[in-house]
């Protein structure tokens, strides 16, 4: 992506929010906007403002899922889709695409930026807050730092480079300003953002990290500080530890193997210690955040048949409005119809509203041959996939199993038009692909394939794992198969799935030493891909996992790497897609010239508040 120009968002929009209302929540009607020149007046528009940020995040929601997925195995354009869309899809040039358009990320970034030097200078002036607020004031700015390394994260992703900068841009500058402007490869983006992730920033003379949560019962509901009544505002931003482990993964896909260890070694130990303190409950504030009043659960280690008929079932975790499934989500971008909050998921995924006209993606055949008949996540089970009005679809976002009928029905049956799904930014899958990622590339095959495959409970049946005699296999992971609050102990990625287990060498098999070491790691990082494919359906990550999957196996100054074999590589996983329409030798041909990320020379970012006030008008 080259960027020629940014025109940037002057001012940071503030949302008018009820403060002792969930009826309220996100309120974003363009009347109520706080504008610029009243910014931080009073105390409660601190709280506005990071609402502001948010409602930002919101606008670029499902951006990734129709930028990304359309390139991936899965899904395919109809008929009815637009040309630029099919455009995208086919893999013709993006170049002023607009849903090529990286905008709604730096929209995200420029806000951040405003909102820091904004509660800087409201910080100077007003001297001191109330306790609530001074509580939460450093956990805002926190907040308000992930979102800005979210917003990298996905630009990187998806464009393989982006502009840093943390100037909040109040005046218009050119990019050649380099003391503004850095022009980073994904390699320096992720230098930067896990700086910010790692060391916080200052404001004010005060040091904030990046890994504090806002109390938003306190300050909601200040008066019966309610905490299960707005548990939902818990999953607004990505958890600092799970940014940190992405940046990284990606970081080490740009440095040789001996270079990368320091970071898969801090993946594996920051997300196993994070897993197994949700699982034992020493973190107090985690355990809380995913289980409210249920008591400690261990089901964020996959221990469970995620299946119809169970409370906690799979499909719960996208077939909501707001924060859905909680013993599975990390994170999520929410909506609400009635505050003027919109995603286009329904409209472009159901064939059946607003009408088969706005129906847009579809399963692809190849997409849906790749699940075996028992995957709950595959077409035949139908519960992300299946038929309605004669059409093949993916209904994962708005219709569902309602356990009180025992039927399947629409998210809101009587007004489908008001389904705003909640779109997940990280889940608890998210920290087992990384986890086995980890253990590959420290040359713990045995580990990578269990997390990825069968689970330890089926590995270790006897609930005993050999720690003692294989360090390799953490005490950390004793939780995983003894199961201390329940279910069935850790199934695996494809287990907890019924998914088709991948057949890869393990030690101790006949052929296990016609291997190198780093013949295996290709191996299983690509086996990763292919699962990871076929978990995030319409979830805008798959793609983006595929890509940084071939971007460590590209570069032949580490891994003696091979460009052309890489991108050859994504090509047999995509291509096949292809040939019902004879376009695969066409597709696979574009993705070994050009490559796998998003292109884009952006001229300018519109000023959202320019924009905002054009409709208030």
């Amino acid at each position: 992506m080259k960027i020629r120009n940014i025109i940037p968002a002057v001012g940071l929009l503030a949302m008018s929010v009820c403060l002792h209302s969930c009826e309220d929540f996100f309120d974003t009607d363009p009347k109520n906007i706080i504008n610029e020149g009243d910014y931080i007046a009073e105390e409660d528009e601190i709280y506005k403002g990071f609402l502001g940020i948010f409602n930002r995040m919101q606008e670029a929601g499902d951006q990734a899922i129709f930028l990304t997925d359309t390139r991936g195995a899965l899904l395919e354009t109809t008929d009815n889709a637009p040309a630029e869309l099919k455009a995208i899809y086919n893999y013709n040039e993006t170049n002023g695409n607009s849903y090529a358009d990286p905008t709604c990320y730096y929209s995200i970034i420029v806000a951040c930026n405003d909102y820091f030097n904004k509660m800087e200078e409201y910080h100077k002036e007003v001297g001191g807050m109330t306790e609530v607020a001074e509580e939460n004031f450093p956990a805002l700015i926190s907040s308000a730092m992930r979102i800005k390394a979210w917003a990298y994260l996905m630009l990187g992703k998806i464009y393989g480079e982006a502009y840093w900068f943390d100037d909040p841009l109040t005046e218009k500058k050119e990019l050649s300003d380099a003391s503004v402007f850095t022009h980073c490869n994904m390699k320096e983006l992720a230098d930067r953002a896990i700086n910010l992730l790692e060391n916080g920033m200052t404001i004010d003379g005060v040091h904030i990290s990046a890994d504090l949560e806002v109390s938003w019962y306190k300050w909601i509901d200040e008066e019966n500080q309610n905490a299960t009544l707005y548990r939902e505002w818990e999953y607004l931003t990505p958890p600092a530890i799970v940014l940190n482990a992405e940046f990284r993964s990606w970081r080490a896909s740009y440095v040789d193997e001996e270079a990368a260890q320091a970071d898969w070694q801090w993946i594996h130990d920051n997300l196993l210690q994070y897993m197994y303190d949700y699982q034992m409950g020493y973190n107090e504030k985690a355990t809380e955040r995913i289980t409210g009043d249920q008591g400690v659960s261990d089901i964020f280690q996959l221990n469970m048949k995620l299946q119809s008929d169970s409370q906690t079932a799979y499909f719960l975790i996208f077939y909501n409005n707001r924060q859905g499934l909680m013993t599975q989500l990390l994170s999520s971008i929410m909506y609400d119809y009635d505050n003027h909050q919109r995603n286009r998921l329904v409209q472009y995924f159901c064939p059946e509203y607003p009408s088969d006209e706005s129906f847009y993606l579809q399963p692809s055949d190849y997409g849906v041959s790749l699940y075996n008949e028992n995957d709950i996540r595959g077409y035949t089970q139908g519960w992300i996939m299946r038929t309605l009005s004669g059409k093949r679809c993916v209904s994962k976002y708005y219709y569902g199993y309602d356990f009180v009928t025992r039927t399947y029905r629409y998210l809101d049956d009587e007004d489908i038009y008001k389904i705003q799904p909640a779109i997940p930014t990280f889940r608890a899958h998210d920290l087992h692909f990384l986890l086995a990622e980890a253990e590959t590339h420290l040359g713990h095959f045995d580990q990578a394939y269990v997390i990825l495959n069968h689970g330890a409970s089926a590995e270790f049946p006897d609930k005993k794992l050999p720690w003692q005699t294989d360090p390799a296999w953490d005490q950390r992971y004793d939780p995983w198969v003894s199961a201390p609050s329940g279910g069935y102990g850790n199934l695996g990625i494809a287990g907890s799935a019924n998914g088709t287990m991948h057949d890869l060498p393990r030690p101790g098999d006949d052929d296990w030493d016609n291997y190198t070491e780093d013949q295996l790691k290709e191996m299983y990082d690509w086996a990763l891909a292919d699962e990871h494919m076929k978990e995030y359906i319409a979830e805008g990550k798959s793609y983006s996992y595929m890509c940084k999957i071939a971007e460590r196996y590209a570069n032949s100054a580490y891994r003696n790497g091979n460009e052309e074999k890489a991108r050859d590589s994504v090509a047999v996983r995509i291509g096949p897609k292809y040939a019902v329409t004879g376009r695969q030798g066409t597709v696979e041909g574009r993705i070994r010239s050009n490559g796998y990320f998003i292109n884009w020379q952006l001229q300018e970012i519109n000023n959202p508040q320019d924009q905002d006030e054009e409709e208030q008008q």
